[in-house]
């Protein structure tokens, strides 16, 4: 048996670009989980001014639409690449909060909750997937731990 000491593990210095792409990710995070949260808060308000009085699926709209997109996303992004697949579900969920913005009946506003969750699942995954790419595996506790916060 060797009591030889292990070398230590090396730490990576992480530059400007590191910094920037992992702020940006935990940015499109944030939103999502704001917009997961903040629309079931407003949603009675939100319902009486579209007139209608069953509102339980805007925000079932999200949350089916985006787990059902989180696999399909990790498909993307190795078939596409991380950044367009990244940039896909971005667009979908600034569209989907667009339709959102400017709904006028309460089914614009879930069809517009649906878009936005297609966008939101593939934020989920794919910040995952960009942050196993970015650092170790020994790193990547630490930096997902910035992701739950």
């Amino acid at each position: 048996m060797s009591t030889a000491p292990r070398p230590p593990a090396t730490k990576s210095k992480k530059g400007a670009t590191f910094w920037c792409i992992f702020l940006s990710i935990c940015v499109a995070l944030f939103l999502s989980a704001l917009e997961l949260t903040a629309v079931s808060t407003a949603l009675p308000t939100i319902a009486s001014d579209l007139h209608a009085d069953d509102f339980v699926w805007v925000g079932s709209a999200y949350t089916l639409s985006s787990t059902a997109f989180l696999p399909m996303s990790g498909g993307l992004a190795q078939i596409f690449g991380r950044r367009p697949a990244m940039l896909f579900a971005l667009a979908l969920f600034a569209l989907g909060s667009g339709i959102c913005g400017g709904a006028s009946s309460m089914a614009m506003l879930i069809a517009g909750r649906t878009v936005q969750g297609l966008g939101g699942g593939g934020i989920q995954s794919l910040s995952a997937i960009v942050l196993a790419d970015m650092v170790t595996l020994q790193e990547r506790g630490l930096f997902a731990a910035f992701f739950g916060l």
